[in-house]
């Protein structure tokens, strides 16, 4: 008898699946837009103690953004220049915690947020422009930032940022998203979704952000345009996105430079000695 426990979805997410998967038979236009509206929502995890020490040593600040409140944290405050940290898609500020310290050693301000409905964050959803935006204006009311260090989904949000004017001389994505159109399928995947309301959502989402947000939001699209030295790392082991991403990201991103990892997964990297030291040198050299 095989040991190992098999899968069971949280109640909610049954419910949401089936809930789309009546729509999709009574009403296909109702069911993409329930699958729009839910690819927008947002869900909150608990801190780790780990974090909470971290946080605990940052000087916490709130800023207002498109009427939410985020949240803001900071480390060497006096220290110059800066270097903001961009978790991914239900994450937190905090997740980058690791980083902090050997930054603040090398003489830098570090700066961190939970995105619009994340973490500490008010909103219960959010999307890659709004982030984008936010980072933007960081920038303008903290910046500018030497350099970024960007997890999964953040990494995204970065690159747009800076494809959008945010000036920064580094850039470290981690276990990167490739393009919104593959979280799109990844989404349908989760939600057991018909391609027919598939190409109905992205029918939505084209009404939402321009028919041309496809090679808007992808990663090589972006780094193929700026003058952003990238580090990019990840794991060969990561099964929320596989690394051949970021090798298809390498080859289009001007001077950038590859290092893939080994056991370590989409979120153990974020707390692994090598890769931290590795992003600190290429920021601080």
């Amino acid at each position: 008898m095989d040991s190992k426990k098999k899968y069971k979805p949280p109640f909610m997410l049954k419910m949401m699946r089936f809930s789309i998967y009546i729509l999709t038979f009574l009403a296909p236009p109702l069911a993409a837009r329930l699958v729009n509206h839910l690819w927008f929502k947002t869900h909150r995890h608990n801190e780790p103690r780990r974090e909470q020490r971290i946080l605990d040593t940052a000087v916490w600040k709130e800023v207002e953004f498109k009427n939410k409140v985020v949240q803001l944290y900071c480390w060497g405050e006096s220290n110059t220049p800066m270097v903001l940290l961009v978790h991914g898609w239900n994450g937190r500020g905090a997740q980058l915690g690791s980083f902090v310290q050997g930054l603040v050693d090398h003489g830098y301000c570090v700066l961190s947020f939970d995105a619009p409905g994340h973490g500490r964050s008010s909103s219960k959803d959010t999307n890659l422009l709004e982030i984008s935006q936010l980072i933007q204006e960081l920038s303008e009311q903290f910046g500018p930032f030497s350099a970024g260090v960007a997890h999964s989904f953040g990494g995204l949000c970065l690159m747009h940022a800076v494809s959008a004017g945010v000036k920064m001389d580094k850039a470290v994505c981690i276990a990167s998203a490739f393009n919104v159109e593959r979280l799109v399928q990844f989404f349908a995947k989760l939600m057991q979704v018909k391609p027919k309301i598939v190409e109905r959502q992205k029918i939505l989402l084209e009404q939402q952000f321009g028919e041309e947000l496809w090679e808007q939001f992808s990663m090589p699209n972006m780094v193929s345009k700026v003058s952003t030295l990238g580090l990019i790392i990840h794991d060969n082991d990561d099964d929320a996105i596989p690394v051949e991403r970021s090798k298809m990201i390498a080859q289009v991103w001007n001077e950038s430079e590859l290092v893939l990892t080994t056991g370590l997964g989409h979120r153990r990297i974020l707390r692994d000695k090598a890769v931290i030291k590795k992003a600190i040198e290429f920021i601080a050299n």
